[in-house]
């Protein structure tokens, strides 16, 4: 361990008895002699000459807390603590490092304290470790009886099989001389953890009904949590497969896999986009965090599934819509069907006026999961029980997986003064019931 009366002489003698770890990274006055951390191939600091004490002969306490308790994840991090424990001692000191089962570095180290906190490389044999130990402003007590260090380590990429992590500690009574001090030595070891990943339902992103969605349909996905360690969306196109190290992955009833394309991310909801070819039939859905898969669920697969936005976004109520007027000159201007009430914090109905006889009114729907009909008479509609001619059914074009519908208004709908009803048909499957008023 490091001097803690910084003296020099236990670093000579260290490096005079273990001449077969002569590559350290760096000589410091101010820190524990790398390679003596009791890990295979290395020694501890109480060796002749530096700290002469059996190791964990004392009354104090050496602790290791924050490694998960089954095990590490791949890139997961997590938050470290050193703490040596023993009263009446003027300096505490510690190292560590993790290493797999093959002597090797495990993962990686973040300093989160500079200050008390240093980092080093050094060979043991063919192999090279990272160290962290204390500075010498880190061997101040920073609570009572007793100083802690904390660092952040992050596990491996890959699955390298057991970690095992190795600690010596220094309860030093800073009288300047080379006898008098307590060295404690710990190490624990963790596996890989494979966890189950937790179960996912995945709903139309316009209409939130379950049921089988179509290829290219702007999806939602939902969990209890842990999907995401933050709330990101998309901000270029092509929209991205991975976003914050997120990926849904979906594996069609052809056994095709396919990354899907994210809206956004975050812990509990992702919204994607159906991968294009996704084959109908059942479909299994993976979400990788980092590699690691946190979620799974099925989803049935069909050629069209309609889904209509709604103003609110939850799928009912007031459409997520505008209405097209055209005078007789072909003058257009568009007109909303919803207005926001404050006071209850959502979107109403907002009453249409036809307006003159001459005037011609289209209502303009966006939604997902139809672009795939099979032709556009097979698209149909009706509002309040009306008919209502459908001229376009399909992807709207400026953004991935949004679908359009135009309707023409019906003349007979006005003067109805009420919120009617409006279901959309494709292929012979409807879409969720949304509404829309008229004067």
């Amino acid at each position: 361990m490091r001097v803690l009366k910084l003296s020099l002489i236990c670093t000579f003698v260290m490096l005079a008895a273990i001449g077969w770890h002569n590559q350290r990274a760096r000589a410091s006055s101010s820190g524990p002699p790398a390679s003596h951390t009791g890990a295979p191939s290395e020694p501890t600091c109480a060796i002749s000459g530096c700290h002469g004490f059996t190791t964990n002969d004392g009354p104090g306490t050496l602790t290791l807390t924050g490694l998960p308790e089954l095990g590490y994840a791949l890139n997961e991090q997590y938050d470290v603590t050193v703490t040596l424990t023993q009263a009446q001692r003027a300096l505490y000191g510690f190292e560590m490092t993790a290493i797999d089962a093959n002597g090797r570095a495990a993962g990686q180290w973040d300093n989160l304290e500079p200050r008390r906190i240093d980092l080093v490389n050094n060979r043991v044999g063919a192999n090279t470790r990272v160290y962290a130990g204390h500075t010498q402003a880190g061997t101040a007590p920073n609570g009572p009886n007793q100083s802690s260090w904390v660092l952040r380590w992050k596990a491996p990429a890959t699955n390298i099989g057991r970690v095992t992590f190795y600690v010596v500690g220094n309860a030093a009574n800073g009288n300047g001389a080379t006898s008098g001090d307590f060295i404690y030595t710990i190490n624990r070891s963790i596996p890989f953890f494979v966890a189950a990943p937790q179960a996912v339902a995945t709903v139309s992103a316009a209409s939130f009904a379950q049921g089988a969605l179509a290829g290219e349909t702007i999806a939602a996905l939902f969990a209890q949590g842990g999907l995401s360690l933050v709330t990101v969306a998309a901000t270029t196109t092509p929209l991205p497969t991975v976003l914050s190290g997120v990926t849904v992955r979906v594996k069609d009833a052809a056994n095709v896999e396919r990354d899907a394309r994210l809206f956004f991310v975050s812990p509990q909801q992702i919204n994607f986009l159906t991968p294009q070819g996704t084959s109908n039939g059942t479909a299994t859905i993976t979400v990788l965090r980092d590699n690691n898969p946190v979620g799974a669920g099925t989803l049935n697969i069909e050629t069209v599934a309609p889904g209509l936005f709604a103003a609110n976004a939850n799928g009912q109520g007031v459409a997520a819509a505008v209405v097209l007027r055209v005078k007789p000159d072909g003058t257009q201007s568009i007109e909303p069907i919803a207005r926001f009430n404050a006071a209850a914090n959502r979107n109403e109905a907002l009453p249409l006026d036809f307006g003159p006889e001459s005037d011609r009114l289209f209502l303009i729907l966006f939604g997902t999961g139809f672009r795939l009909r099979s032709a556009l008479g097979n698209v149909n509609c009706t509002i309040g029980g009306t008919n209502a001619a459908v001229d376009f059914a399909g992807a709207q074009g400026d953004l991935a997986g949004l679908d359009q519908a135009n309707i023409q208004l019906p003349r007979s709908l006005a003067g109805r003064n009420a919120t009617l009803d409006l279901i959309l048909r494709a292929d012979g499957k409807a879409a969720n019931t949304v509404q829309m008023a008229v004067k």
